[in-house]
């Protein structure tokens, strides 16, 4: 059973390289919008999460499901997490998460992705990306092992991982998102908002919340490259993995 949160692809990627032919796949976010916390772990199956750091912590979205997940039969529990950079304590943070859920972590793998983080900076593009894909599918093969050999480590790193939080909370605010006149009103941005965050008004998107998990889903998803994050967004690049093909 593998549990997983995407934004822009890359953790959605690496849970289809992860998961054997029969093992289900769970988005978390379609799991907070229907209240779905209750799961029972097939006999022998392992319990994976994979999903994006967000400010060396967790998204907004994860935490809220991990705070109530409800799991029976759990044998080995593993956390792949995709990052830009590094994942800093965002492995001791999901611990502590699950440890109140009788959920005992057993290891948390970095994998080094594609960066989407455009609100920040300009992210890459063309050959790098291309060498961070690559490299991803060969360090994915090896987390794949560590994983059906139910490798185990310590895991650490939640006291930076909480400060990191406190400043992703701070950042979460929706005002500075706008569209601008290239918006073709397809509607993307609203069904690929995992906090139902927006809603198509007059053939444009409007943040209907105060909040979001900041994803980026809608800024770099979208296929006219309408939708801004202020005014620094308007010359950065985009990045969306090849996996959603343009969806």
């Amino acid at each position: 059973m593998l549990f997983y949160f995407t934004g822009t692809g890359n953790s959605l990627l690496a849970a289809h390289r992860l998961a054997s032919s029969d093992e289900k796949l769970i988005n978390m976010a379609d799991a907070v919008n229907s209240g779905k916390f209750s799961y029972i772990v097939p006999e022998k199956e392992n319990v994976g999460f994979v999903f994006p750091v967000y400010f060396y912590s967790v998204p907004d979205i994860v935490e809220r499901f991990c705070r109530r997940l409800k799991l029976k039969n759990q044998n080995y529990v593993y956390a792949v997490i995709t990052c830009g950079g590094s994942i800093g304590g965002s492995g001791g943070l999901l611990r502590e998460m699950l440890s109140k859920r009788n959920i005992e972590l057993n290891n948390v793998f970095e994998l080094l992705m594609p960066d989407n983080a455009m609100l920040f900076y300009n992210i890459p593009n063309g050959s790098e990306v291309s060498e961070r894909l690559v490299n991803a599918e060969k360090n994915l093969s090896g987390i794949k092992n560590k994983i059906s050999a139910h490798e185990i480590k310590d895991i650490k790193g939640r006291v930076a991982a909480k400060i990191g939080r406190t400043a992703y909370r701070l950042f979460r605010s929706t005002k500075k998102f706008c569209v601008d006149n290239s918006c073709v009103g397809c509607g993307l941005c609203a069904k690929n908002c995992p906090d139902k965050a927006i809603e198509m008004k007059g053939g444009k998107p409007h943040w209907i919340k105060d909040v979001c998990t900041k994803c980026t889903a809608c800024i770099n998803r979208c296929p006219s490259k309408a939708i801004q994050y202020g005014k620094a967004t308007v010359k950065r690049n985009r990045y969306v993995n090849p996996i959603l093909g343009g969806k």
